[in-house]
């Protein structure tokens, strides 16, 4: 019997506010998340990874008004390849599904942020 387990957590910058929709059957918040890469480079520049994250249902409804750009936040979710046809093109995208969140910076008033922040954790 094999076991799998698919489970990836990342801290990373929001390059752009996130983007709500609704879809047929629940709400989804999409954004893209840049994550430098843990070593450096010869020049001391480090390389940044952009990658896209989704968060579906009552999570997308709140936390987006929150996820805006540049906002410091932790993912924790699952990696999830997803197929569609482009034409007559099929295409793959890699994508995280957030199941948990953290933001880990402040805006505004520290005591402030901090309350928000307990109560939009999930």
């Amino acid at each position: 019997m094999s076991v799998c387990y698919n489970h990836v957590a990342l801290i990373g910058r929001l390059t752009k506010d996130s983007e709500l929709k609704e879809t047929s059957h629940q709400t989804r918040a999409s954004f893209v998340l840049a994550v430098d890469r843990p070593y450096k480079k010869e020049d001391g520049t480090s390389e940044t990874d952009f990658i896209n994250v989704v968060l579906w249902g009552k999570r997308a409804e709140i936390l987006s008004s929150y996820l805006l750009k540049g906002r410091l936040v932790l993912v924790e979710g699952r990696i999830q390849i997803r197929q569609y046809e482009q034409g007559d093109v099929r295409k793959s995208v890699a994508e995280i599904v957030a199941e948990n969140f953290q933001f880990l910076d402040y805006k505004g008033n520290k005591k402030e942020s901090v309350e928000t922040e307990k109560e939009f954790v999930l």
